[in-house]
């Protein structure tokens, strides 16, 4: 029987295995790294348009005893917040907010501000539609993070005025495409 002298002569190394496991593993993270960048994709767009219920609503006078209630179908008033600029989607009219709504005092005096600065704009109007059609219309304010810091007081004097508000946090690189 032969006896091993030397400690070193008789081993077996795992190295060589975690080499090629390692660099295997560094392959893959590679290629799904660059999956996922090409799915974010540059060219991808979004169009916002003015989305009108399909189909008539039933009319509640109609139905003796309704079982179930009946939807309501609402339609969504697509606003653009970048920190200066409220935007009006899908026309693409603007307002520009000239002050600082963080340094204004009170809410009074915020939604006042507001107010004249929305009076006699389209986007005004708009807004001012939607909320006097509160029961089906509501809106989708799309956010910047260029417009976080004065967020909380858009999404306030929307709600203010009886509105519902949902915010969608976009992109600061985010393209606006104009579809005619």
């Amino acid at each position: 029987m032969a006896n091993l002298s030397d400690s070193d002569e008789g081993g077996i190394s795992l190295f060589p295995m975690f080499n090629i496991l390692a660099c295997t593993l560094g392959v893959m993270v590679f290629i799904l790294s660059t999956v996922a960048t090409v799915m974010l994709g540059a060219d991808k767009a979004v169009e916002l348009v003015d989305a009108t219920p399909v189909g008539p609503v039933p009319d509640s006078s109609l139905v003796e005893e309704a079982t179930e209630p009946v939807p309501r179908r609402r339609r969504p008033l697509w606003l653009e917040w970048d920190g200066d600029v409220l935007l009006l989607y899908p026309s693409l009219d603007t307002v520009r907010v000239e002050r600082d709504l963080n340094t204004i005092e009170t809410w009074d005096q915020t939604w006042s501000y507001l107010s004249q600065a929305l009076a006699g704009t389209r986007v005004g109007n708009a807004i001012a539609q939607a909320g006097l059609a509160t029961d089906n219309r509501f809106v989708v304010l799309l956010a910047r993070p260029s417009g976080f810091d004065e967020l909380f007081e858009i999404q306030s004097y929307i709600e203010f005025l009886g509105m519902d508000v949902g915010i969608e946090p976009i992109d600061q690189q985010w393209q606006r495409i104009r579809v005619e």
